[in-house]
């Protein structure tokens, strides 16, 4: 390993105003065959670091809020190790662990947690949203596993990827023209609306946030057979799994909790990798958008019926470039305003003008009902390594606003789900009842 790659920087552009958010945390477990010998594991964190440097950085703030990712002074990972007594360990771990402040100004990002078994282990990774997205964590951890089968392997820091901006993806001097003026109009108008965070006022406002919220998750899915059974009635239809999974999920929530038809907002996560200029490759950081519906489709029809027109609303966002450009179009506003607002957020004390400000940039989901992330499909190497790695599980972040989260990722065939809910807004006896009856819409039963 080469000294000279112990430095890095790199500025964080997209996914600026989410830098001090408490609760914008990513997870996600590998599940590894077998006793992983920490000093093994070790060893492979230690390259890990060099091949992505933004998971060992601290941020380097200047006066104008410009953030960028250092590696200047920043120590290696420290991994935690504690003992696995069942399946669902990793779960009350990660909740645990995303109310933890991140060290941002010393770094490193990136959390590593081992929950060490005789016949599994359970390697955790906890990084702030900022920086990582679910597909480059999932590279993160594939990469942990393949070093720790290979504890020889010499590594090189790559070279910072390229920025992610709506000017570096197709795209037209005339879209989203009108928000881009309306940014411009605000970052000069609203200059007496900035707030300067550091280290501990992030803390203050990480505390404060968590003091007043308390998430849930249950992870559950489908068997390879109904996986691929649903495949199967999904394609019959001509719809996407992630027009059935909004159907059932929607539905359920209606049925189970009523009161939830109000809530009329979904989100989906889209993957903007193969749409930028130049490919990111394997590069960790923040390679997604999100196409927002702020009225969803009507719940008097069947299943089927309104798994398709979620269906058809994805597809026709797809393809609506403009629409996939806005967040990052809206990530121009002034990182000290954006810093204004995500202490309203968290906080819910909204002056007049930071709501005003709201309104127009649509900070806030105020009443979001769905977040879905299907990250798609992966088949992992079923060969003969000493630490195979047996499956991949996420965790992602749930925001103010918002009802459910939904991530879903299908390994070897059967598809992980995990649903993440506010338990003062729910609990978890209507958020089992909620997955059951979703699972009955999948399933066909």
């Amino acid at each position: 390993m080469d000294p000279k790659n112990e430095k890095y920087q790199q500025k964080i552009v997209y996914a600026r105003p989410s830098l001090w958010a408490p609760f914008y945390a990513v997870g996600m477990i590998a599940r590894i065959q077998g006793h992983v010998p920490t000093g093994l594991l070790e060893n492979a964190l230690r390259k890990l670091q060099i091949l992505h440097p933004p998971l060992a950085s601290r941020v380097r703030l200047e006066k104008d809020g410009t953030a960028w990712l250092t590696t200047d002074g920043v120590g290696g990972f420290l991994l935690e190790v504690r003992s696995r007594t069942s399946a669902e360990d990793w779960v009350k771990t990660t909740l645990e662990q995303e109310k933890l402040p991140f060290n941002f100004s010393r770094g490193p990002l990136a959390r590593f947690i081992l929950l060490q078994g005789d016949q599994s282990s359970d390697l955790v990774a906890v990084v702030p949203h900022v920086i990582c997205d679910a597909i480059s964590i999932i590279q993160v951890m594939w990469t942990a596993v393949a070093l720790l089968n290979d504890p020889d392997r010499l590594v090189e820091q790559p070279s910072p990827p390229p920025a992610v901006t709506w000017q570096n993806m197709p795209h037209s001097v005339f879209d989203n023209l009108l928000i881009r003026g309306l940014v411009r109009v605000l970052n000069r108008a609203w200059r007496d609306s900035r707030v300067v965070l550091h280290q501990d006022e992030y803390e203050e406002l990480n505390q404060r946030y968590w003091a007043c919220h308390q998430n849930g998750s249950l992870a559950f899915g489908l068997s390879p057979a109904k996986t691929s059974d649903l495949a199967a009635r999904c394609k019959q239809h001509g719809i996407s799994i992630t027009g059935a999974l909004i159907a059932a999920f929607l539905l359920a929530q209606s049925e189970i909790r009523p009161a939830t038809k109000d809530r009329r907002g979904i989100s989906i996560a889209v993957s903007i990798r193969d749409r930028l200029v130049e490919s990111p490759g394997s590069a960790v950081g923040v390679y997604a958008s999100s196409l927002e519906l702020s009225k969803r489709p009507r719940l008097d029809v069947s299943f089927w019926e309104l798994a398709r027109l979620s269906h058809a609303w994805i597809h026709k966002e797809l393809n609506n470039r403009a629409r996939i450009l806005m967040p990052m179009v809206l990530e121009e506003v002034d990182p000290l305003i954006a810093d204004r607002l995500v202490v309203a957020v968290s906080t819910g004390q909204w002056s007049r003008e930071v709501a005003v400000m709201n309104y127009f940039i649509k900070f806030r989901g105020g009443l979001r009902a769905l977040d879905v992330s299907n990250i798609g499909r992966i088949d992992l190497d079923k060969s003969g390594t000493p630490w195979l790695l047996e499956d991949l599980f996420t965790f992602p972040p749930l925001v103010p606003g918002g009802g459910l989260a939904l991530n879903v990722l299908t390994v070897n065939g059967h598809m992980n789900i995990l649903l993440k809910f506010r338990q003062n807004e729910l609990g978890d006896a209507d958020a089992a009842r909620i997955r059951d009856r979703a699972l009955i819409y999948l399933s066909g039963e």
